[in-house]
């Protein structure tokens, strides 16, 4: 891997993720570059960075949104990124969870292997998507929940210290 660049861990839609063909280099194998159907469905796991990148290339997906375990946006200690359920690069005027959305952050984990529920402490959204995300305390988009359409670099200093490390679901938008 390259100096200063971040591994990706991609979640898809299931619709596309079963209409790949996938190359001879990125066929799916175990490994630490992972992508993850939001529907529940098989996770493609990829030996290498570049095959993980060749299989995005081919899905054409660009992540709308990106958390991370530490604060800073430090790839290094964990990150999942999240896709357009519609293969989109932007969100639209419609504010439904169906966007990029995960209603149950337990079933999802970081690069580094530790589960996503409880542990997001920064995330970026992409640059001139029009996306808001919103974090829930609970799963199904239930409890309290925090929007916003501005990049987070801490999620204490954000939202105040009940935002750090306490998201069950989100829901971008």
């Amino acid at each position: 891997m390259k100096p200063g660049r971040t591994a990706v861990s991609v979640a898809v839609a299931a619709a596309a993720v079963l209409s790949l063909s996938t190359s001879a280099e990125a066929r799916p194998s175990v490994g630490a570059y992972c992508v993850q159907d939001l529907t529940g469905g098989a996770e493609a796991c990829f030996t290498t960075e570049r095959a993980l990148d060749a299989y995005q290339t081919q899905l054409s997906l660009s992540p709308l949104l990106t958390v991370f375990d530490s604060t800073g946006w430090h790839g290094g200690s964990g990150y999942l990124n999240f896709v357009s359920a519609y293969g989109r690069t932007y969100c639209d005027a419609a504010k439904d969870e169906n966007e990029a959305s995960e209603g149950d952050l337990g079933t999802r984990h970081f690069s580094n292997g530790l589960n996503v529920a409880g542990h997001i402490s920064s995330y970026v959204l992409k640059a001139g998507s029009g996306c808001f995300v919103t974090f829930s305390d609970q799963t199904g988009f239930n409890g309290n929940s925090v929007t916003s359409n501005q990049n987070c670099d801490d999620m204490a200093r954000c939202f105040g210290r009940y935002f750090n490390d306490r998201a069950r679901s989100l829901a971008v938008t």
